[in-house]
């Protein structure tokens, strides 16, 4: 019987027709499985705190900086790989990521020291830093212009909660097992996803548009074929004999840009830290208890997953600054009846906490992914979404050093505060009028300064 025909390219590599469709159905797929990971990891700190507290007796000091380190290793990460793979590719970079991330995540889990831990946990920060700007960047480059708000923004943050739904999830299965060693099989259990997806991610074709950028259009165009995706039109810039200078991104036009997504990103970001790491200390602080907090964070998640599912089917049909805007408005609202109506009854505060996480999922915690990766070109999207994203990750890490002591002080009515940074966020798009993407290409968006 006669073998299969194959293509060959080394971008490519050797596809028979199985692979081919393979390579068309998961690459998006398995691109975006990296934000399981980095929702799971990132995510499980806020139920693995709630054992290590006592585990190790900490000071409020110590679980903020436990709590931060990560993203402070992240923000590492961020900058120095996103520019890494804007010069080397970006499957390179992703692939590597996941060794890092495997290696990292088993150490933390037989850690004996508050030290150990931190250490482990700021390696895995850098690994998750390698591969967001990477695979952030990969996503938006494969994403036709009508579905480029759902594969670049909804698609990775589905995963996301998902993997936070399942820290969450693994907690409550272990609590009753494990009992204080609960937060070691919650580090080195993050192992098993990255390895499956590390194996996966060797077959993935690398970025066409980055491909066109270096000059090399005949691998692009095989790569757009594979994917299913219409070949956009190339920018004059995109050649072999262009030369990077990183201080294009900090140039009059696209630096506005990069301070708006990454003001937005960010101010998003501490906001959001609510809904997301800080929540199980929010709902400690109510005093309902660790079981009871994780099941209200639990409600959290699923919440904003369902928000993002319905999402998904807007964002790429409405004015995406409008969207943004009003969703800002109403995750303010929501927070203020947290931090003033949640302490009078328990069901207020579960209402208003499920309506922070769905407003919070539904516009900005989507819209700052797509806006931070659609503002720039593609020699220059890796670096310009990892500084967007480490100045994000350094917000998080404030909020999250700054969350036990304003809670510990404060109570639920501290969440006023992070309520209060929607405001600003809604600023920034407001005054950004840039933003509105909806239905463009990338070099249409980017048309001067690619």
């Amino acid at each position: 019987m006669a073998a299969p025909p194959r293509t060959t390219t080394p971008a490519t590599g050797r596809l028979s027709p199985a692979r081919a469709r393979f390579t068309k159905r998961w690459t998006p797929r398995l691109v975006a499985f990296g934000e399981f990971i980095d929702g799971y990891d990132l995510l499980v700190m806020g139920s693995a705190l709630l054992f290590l507290k006592p585990a190790f007796d900490l000071t409020p000091t110590q679980v903020g900086w436990l709590g931060a380190i990560a993203f402070i290793g992240a923000a590492v990460g961020l900058v120095v790989f996103g520019d890494l793979s804007d010069r080397f590719g970006r499957k390179v970079i992703f692939v590597i990521n996941l060794v890092f991330f495997v290696v990292a995540s088993l150490v933390a889990a037989f850690v004996t020291e508050v030290w150990q831990l931190m250490l482990a946990r700021f390696f895995i920060g850098v690994a998750v830093g390698m591969d967001i700007p990477t695979s952030h960047a990969f996503l938006t480059e494969i994403a036709p212009r009508a579905r480029r708000g759902r594969v670049a923004g909804s698609l990775p943050n589905m995963m996301w909660l998902g993997g936070a739904i399942t820290s969450v999830l693994v907690a409550l299965a272990l609590r009753d097992v494990a009992g204080e060693n609960t937060w070691r099989w919650l580090f080195g259990l993050a192992a098993i996803p990255a390895l499956a997806v590390l194996v996966a991610r060797q077959f993935l074709p690398e970025s066409p548009r980055w491909l066109r950028a270096q000059g090399r259009h005949e691998e692009a165009r095989e790569v757009f074929a594979i994917l299913g995706v219409e070949e956009p039109p190339s920018a004059p810039v995109e050649s072999a004999g262009r030369k990077r200078r990183v201080r294009e991104l900090f140039a009059a036009g696209a630096g506005l840009r990069l301070a708006a997504v990454t003001g937005f990103f960010a101010i998003q970001a501490f906001g959001g830290a609510v809904a997301t790491i800080a929540g199980p200390l929010v709902m400690a602080a109510s005093g309902i208890g660790a079981q009871h907090s994780l099941w209200f964070s639990l409600a959290g998640f699923v919440a904003g997953l369902c928000a993002v599912v319905a999402g998904a089917q807007l964002i790429d049909r409405v004015n995406r600054r409008t969207l943004g805007i009003w969703t800002c408005v109403g995750v303010f609202v929501a927070g203020l009846g947290i931090a003033f109506l949640g302490p009078k009854a328990p069901a207020l505060l579960l209402a208003f906490f499920v309506l922070y996480s769905l407003l919070t999922w539904f516009g900005p915690g989507v819209l700052s992914w797509v806006w931070s990766s659609e503002a720039f070109p593609t020699h220059l999207r890796g670096i310009g979404s990892g500084v967007a994203q480490a100045v994000t990750r350094l917000m998080i890490a404030l909020n999250v050093v700054l969350a036990p002591h304003l809670l510990e002080r404060f109570g639920l009515r501290s969440v006023a505060l992070y309520a209060s940074a929607y405001v600003l966020a809604a600023a920034v798009v407001a005054l950004s009028p840039f933003l509105a993407t909806t239905g463009k290409e990338l070099e249409e968006i980017n048309s001067g300064r690619e």
